[in-house]
């Protein structure tokens, strides 16, 4: 931001500098030829102009300093008026001493312009005011356009905290549409393990209605929604399920988006445990570098095909993750040597 400023001010410099120039060429160019032939005209002309015109472009770029007394225009336009008389004397004074210094044959003397003070604060006025005017309605277009963009800024997060809520909103009944189904299935068969599910369903809930922030919280919390999880599907599945958690101590009180991690596991579940009726395994390891903390959930499912089709889960979870990191996140499904899911995220304490 402060380098962009300095390019901003470098080329406002620069520009003032080359107008004045410019002006002040043609003015004692004008000058040499049709009133007094002497080179000295234009090297006046041209210290004349740059002197005056950096000082009118100081008044008018700086004046925020001056005019912030007052919320008037009226007020502020006099303010800056008085600005352009000062900048129109101040430059003349100081073009009459540079003359003297450089210039044989020039002897300074204090506020002794004569008409030419008059001439130069003429030109000062008609044309700085102008240049006063267009920055001011330059100013008053920005601070609307500004605004716009906050109020819009505003309706975005706003949007995206709604859209959040809606995607939690869906994710809960999702789990709790699947739990009780395992709890139907085993009221009949076993009723002490159906007895034990509830109390973990119960639990589960438990942790996340005590929760404050719905879109992230830390790892060690995922995990305890995820080892829930497990070890209801473990109650279900019996010796058909076994699972391992290997998480980098580092990484537990790192934050990442909440209920991210059980819709996986929970795909993984689904494809690598219930499809089959051999023993099965899900291993769940998060690890974490300089930068990005990844979380691969693997099993002993199938392969995935060449085009994963992502179900109702793993797309809220997708979602959730664009609306939070855009496309600083990276998903990816591997079936060479070892199948999994990795999840990459940036590391967020």
């Amino acid at each position: 931001m402060l380098y962009r400023s300095y390019q901003i001010n470098m080329h406002s410099i620069i520009k003032t500098l080359l107008i004045s120039i410019l002006i002040g060429l043609a003015f004692g160019i004008y000058l040499y030829f049709n009133y007094d032939h002497k080179p000295a005209r234009i090297f006046t002309s041209v210290l004349s102009c740059v002197s005056i015109g950096s000082l009118m472009m100081l008044s008018i770029n700086y004046r925020h300093y001056f005019t912030m007394i007052t919320g008037y225009q009226s007020l502020k336009a006099m303010i800056m008026i008085g600005l352009l008389i000062i900048a129109a004397l101040l430059g003349s004074e100081f073009t009459f001493m540079l003359s003297s210094l450089l210039l044989p044959g020039h002897q300074y003397q204090l506020f002794n312009g004569g008409n030419i003070y008059i001439l130069n604060l003429l030109i000062v006025l008609v044309t700085g005011i102008p240049i006063y005017v267009s920055e001011e309605w330059k100013n008053i277009l920005q601070s609307r356009i500004s605004g716009q963009q906050y109020r819009l800024l505003q309706l975005e997060q706003q949007q995206t905290v709604f859209e959040l809520e809606l995607l939690r909103a869906k994710i809960n009944p999702h789990f709790l549409y699947n739990v009780h189904n395992t709890i139907a299935g085993l009221i009949s068969k076993d009723p002490h393990k159906a007895e034990e599910l509830v109390v973990l369903l119960s639990k589960f809930f438990r942790f996340t209605l005590k929760k404050n922030s719905p879109d992230f919280h830390t790892v060690s919390d995922e995990l305890e929604i995820v080892t829930t999880y497990l070890h209801m599907q473990h109650i279900r599945y019996d010796d058909r399920l076994s699972y391992t958690i290997d998480t980098d101590p580092n990484v537990l009180n790192l934050q990442i988006p909440s209920f991210v991690l059980q819709p996986l596991v929970e795909n993984a579940v689904k494809h690598g445990i219930e499809t089959s009726s051999a023993p099965g395994f899900i291993v769940i390891k998060i690890a974490l570098n300089a930068q990005n903390i990844t979380i691969r959930i693997a099993d002993s499912g199938a392969e995935f095909p060449d085009k994963p089709v992502t179900g109702m889960g793993l797309q809220i979870v997708m979602n959730k993750l664009r609306l939070l990191y855009a496309a600083d996140f990276k998903m990816e499904f591997n079936n060479i040597s070892e199948k999994y899911v990795q999840l990459t995220l940036p590391k967020r304490n």
